[in-house]
């Protein structure tokens, strides 16, 4: 699971929350400021953004905002205590204490359990399954919910043979076989994204 730390550059390394989430596994991207963030985000597609304001004062305004710009519609966790916040929350926000690290663990467990099949990841491509998109090389493309549906069948069984009547099966839902040039444009259009 991937997940992105926001963090001011000068917070102390026993109130740091990068060391206790990569000792849980997770991959963790560290970003000091929000420009750093949505950077980040567009780059790594996480699943999981945590602010973690402790010397900064809290600007969840422009926390929440940074995550909508990120178009990704990713889960987000804010460390404060609710007393310290002069904005309301959105309902996306899950609002943590600063000083439940057990409370902290189970939620980011809960928050990326419901994660785990949205990002399929490989070294160059990240596919997002909720939104049908991919990220390649850093570029972003969009499919069609058939061309989604071929790709992702390619991707679940690489390094295997499909037969065409498997795939026409799978994607379209059809034993026809007739003509399968639809097939053919399909795989072209992929190619060519």
């Amino acid at each position: 699971m991937h997940v992105l730390l926001i963090e001011d550059g000068n917070i102390e390394r026993t109130k740091s929350l990068l060391a206790p989430l990569e000792e849980q596994g997770y991959q963790t991207y560290l970003a000091h400021t929000m420009e750093m963030a949505i950077k980040q985000a567009a780059t790594v597609w996480p699943n999981l953004v945590i602010f973690n304001p402790v010397t900064s004062p809290i600007d969840l305004a422009g926390f929440q905002r940074a995550i909508d710009k990120t178009v990704l519609d990713l889960p987000h966790i804010v460390i404060s205590d609710s007393n310290h916040l002069d904005t309301e929350i959105d309902k996306d926000t899950i609002l943590v204490g600063p000083n439940k690290p057990q409370q902290l663990l189970q939620i980011i467990q809960q928050a990326t359990a419901k994660q785990k099949e949205r990002f399929l990841r490989s070294p160059r491509l990240i596919v997002d399954c909720q939104q049908q998109q991919v990220l390649r090389d850093g570029k972003h493309y969009s499919f069609t919910p058939k061309e989604f549906r071929l790709l992702y069948l390619l991707i679940k069984n690489q390094g295997q043979v499909l037969s065409r009547k498997t795939i026409m099966k799978t994607v379209w839902e059809t034993d026809y076989m007739g003509d399968t040039r639809t097939l053919d444009v399909h795989i072209r259009w992929l190619r060519e994204k």
